[in-house]
């Protein structure tokens, strides 16, 4: 699923490709914990839906925030500190994903937390945190240079970075169409 993501970056934009996965894995998760909280994990029929809407969630999370977030990092910072921003994304990554994973055991075990499905509340609870930040957090930096990206930040709000975005796009279309040689270009 990371692959059709992928091409639909280029197609949707980042900010809305970011929302739509946010929202798709909300659904998921809070189906998966309805669910499970309700019928039990004993019903097969309960069971089977588990295990669809998880591989759900998961083709939402692969072809949405999987790559999205690493595209938008890299684009999204200044070029002066952008190798330092990386970093500390890259680094953040790892801490939550391994504390995410050390902390789940302790909150599903009958002995420890016993939250069992319960446990996908949580869980979806960030996505909609998730969804919360991609609408207001971040800008849609689809189709822009490194320098529009960073005149966009600069002069839109992420919520109106949309328009904003068509407005250097078109500005950039209609250059390249004036170019056609670089001769032509070097004299703008």
């Amino acid at each position: 699923m990371t692959i059709p993501g992928m091409l639909l970056m280029d197609k949707l934009g980042r900010r809305k490709i970011l929302i739509i996965g946010a929202i798709g894995m909300l659904i998921c998760e809070y189906i998966v914990a309805i669910i499970g909280t309700i019928v039990g994990q004993s019903n097969p029929s309960a069971q089977k839906t588990l295990i669809v809407f998880v591989c759900v969630y998961i083709a939402f999370f692969a072809s949405t925030w999987g790559p999205a977030a690493w595209v938008i990092t890299s684009e999204i910072y200044p070029i002066s500190i952008r190798a330092k921003c990386m970093s500390f994304s890259v680094a953040s990554n790892w801490l939550f994903n391994f504390a995410l994973g050390y902390a789940t055991p302790y909150m599903v075990d009958e002995d420890k937390g016993n939250l069992g499905s319960k446990v996908f509340f949580l869980w979806g609870s960030t996505c909609l945190g998730c969804l919360v930040f991609a609408m207001f957090c971040i800008w849609e930096t689809k189709g822009l240079s490194l320098e529009q990206v960073n005149y966009l930040v600069r002069n839109s709000l992420p919520i109106k970075s949309a328009k904003l975005n068509q407005q250097l796009t078109k500005d950039n279309n209609e250059l390249n169409k004036k170019c056609d040689t670089v001769n032509d270009c070097n004299n703008l």
